[in-house]
């Protein structure tokens, strides 16, 4: 999730929620930040693996895996984030695409 957009669900959190759902919220923020940081250390590495790099075939190959898998989980991670801030919120969110049209 983009950390502008991260940061908007987080403010839509009310500020009196406890401190073990503050600790939730976080633990999430938290993976779902880093899984993002992740990602994006892993393309470059993999671009540059691409552009001649001397990292190889295989290690090329397994950086294209792992990036896979960080898309992959970085959406699951977004959408308990999302779960959860919607449990929070006990309001229901409008979801935006990528156009930036509401759903």
């Amino acid at each position: 999730m983009h950390p502008h957009r991260l940061q908007q669900l987080v403010a839509s959190v009310p500020d009196n929620i406890t401190s073990e759902q503050r600790a939730r919220l976080l633990a999430h923020v938290q993976t779902s930040d880093g899984c993002r940081a992740r990602a994006a250390r892993v393309r470059h590495e993999l671009s540059q693996a691409l552009d001649g790099g001397d990292c190889g075939v295989d290690r090329a190959l397994d950086l294209a895996c792992e990036l896979d898998t960080l898309d992959r989980v970085q959406e699951r991670v977004d959408g308990w984030l999302g779960v959860l801030v919607d449990e929070l919120t006990h309001a229901p969110r409008v979801v935006h695409y990528d156009d930036g049209v509401p759903a």
